[in-house]
C-alpha cells in the first residue's frame, strides 16, 4: 500500500510541475503579445484591389485625392426620398458656394 501512495505522490507532483510550466508559458505569451508594439512602427499600407499592389496609406494632412459616394438605403421610402435628396443637394450646393475648397454638390 505504501508503494501506491508513493506512485500517487509522484504523479501528483509531476502533474503540478507540468501545470506550473504550462501556466508560466501562457502568462509569458500573454505578456509578450500585450507588449508587442512592432505594428505601431510599421508603415500603414493597403492593397489596391485593381492592381493587387501594396500602396502606402496617405497621411491625414495630405490633400484629398478620393471622392466619396453617398448611398441612401430607400426601402419603402418613395414619399420621403425626393424631399431628402433635394435637401441634401441644396445643402451641398450651399456648402460648396461658401467654401471654395469643398467640392461636394456639383454633380
Amino acid at each position: 500500500m505504501g508503494f501506491l501512495w508513493t506512485v500517487a505522490e509522484v504523479l501528483v507532483a509531476l502533474i503540478l510541475i507540468i501545470a506550473s510550466f504550462l501556466l508560466t508559458a501562457i502568462v509569458a505569451e500573454a505578456y509578450r503579445r500585450r507588449h508587442n508594439n512592432s505594428h505601431v512602427d510599421a508603415h500603414a499600407i493597403f492593397e489596391d484591389p485593381n492592381s493587387l499592389k501594396q500602396v502606402p496609406c496617405p497621411h491625414i494632412n495630405d490633400p484629398a485625392e478620393k471622392y466619396i459616394s453617398l448611398v441612401i438605403p430607400a426601402f419603402n421610402e418613395e414619399y420621403r426620398l425626393p424631399g431628402a435628396l433635394d435637401e441634401t443637394i441644396n445643402y451641398l450646393k450651399h456648402r460648396a458656394a461658401k467654401d471654395k475648397s469643398f467640392t461636394g454638390g456639383d454633380r
